[in-house]
């Protein structure tokens, strides 16, 4: 495991947009919404697609959500959610706010990790009996990020990805501010490449991981190169998508 932060990664519009096209995570949505269901005050920091926040809305009957990414805010207001600008670093909010708040895929695009888990501890609201904080990324066997490490981080000159590092901090600084029952759950998410021609598919595939986190790099076209031939025997076993298997850590106040 790492024993530091990497840093955040970039995220461009269009990468980002391409990357929700193909993504599919019924399982994230089914299991957040099941944690939710005896919450009635929720917060998703970063509302990313919009999907997970849009789903806790309609359970609850409404849902904030802080989302520093202008043109992702425009998506997510065409839904009806509260959007309020902001950071996971520092929330608009009082201490205890909500009773559950979100935090689904955004530790590895913070620029503090340590301060955002403190700032999403700090805005529960630890008396009420749902008291949750949900954090979800990547499992151990993510191929997604997998085929990233293995062929664009090393062009990029970056460490590698661990995504398990930053739950185990989440864990370790929510432990120190009340937060004692910890739970976790995997999900089964994934892009898919519904391409019937290999090389097209692996050509669309390339495209969506580089984009993803590298659209705007020098090396961008290095990289597509060098995930081509990962890509082919990736779809060799699994031929039409890249699984983002996720981990789902639930941390609850109280005695362990």
């Amino acid at each position: 495991m790492s024993t530091g932060y990497r840093g955040p990664h970039a995220l461009s519009n269009r990468g980002w947009l391409d990357f929700v096209a193909r993504l599919e995570r019924r399982e994230e949505i089914a299991l957040v919404r099941s944690l939710t269901s005896g919450n009635s005050r929720a917060l998703d920091v970063g509302g990313g697609t919009g999907e997970l926040t849009h789903a806790v809305a309609v359970q609850l009957g409404g849902c904030t959500a802080v989302e520093p990414h202008t043109d992702r805010a425009t998506r997510l207001r065409e839904t009806g959610i509260e959007i309020l600008p902001g950071s996971a670093e520092e929330l608009p909010f009082d201490d205890g706010t909500f009773d559950v708040v979100l935090a689904n895929w955004i530790l590895p695009y913070v620029t503090d990790l340590e301060a955002s888990v403190r700032e999403i501890g700090r805005v529960a609201d630890l008396s009420h009996p749902e008291a949750k904080v949900v954090f979800i990324g990547g499992a151990p066997d993510n191929e997604l990020v997998a085929l990233l490490n293995e062929t664009c981080v090393p062009v990029a000159g970056e460490p590698p990805d661990d995504q398990g590092y930053l739950l185990a901090v989440a864990e370790e600084v929510l432990g120190r501010q009340g937060f004692s029952r910890f739970d976790l759950y995997r999900t089964e998410a994934a892009l898919h490449f519904p391409e019937a021609d290999l090389d097209d598919r692996v050509r669309a595939a390339a495209r969506t991981l580089v984009n993803f986190w590298y659209e705007e790099h020098p090396a961008a076209p290095e990289m597509l190169t060098a995930v081509e031939p990962a890509l082919r025997r990736h779809f060799a076993r699994r031929p039409h998508a890249v699984g983002d298997q996720g981990v789902v850590l639930v941390a609850r106040p109280g005695p362990a």
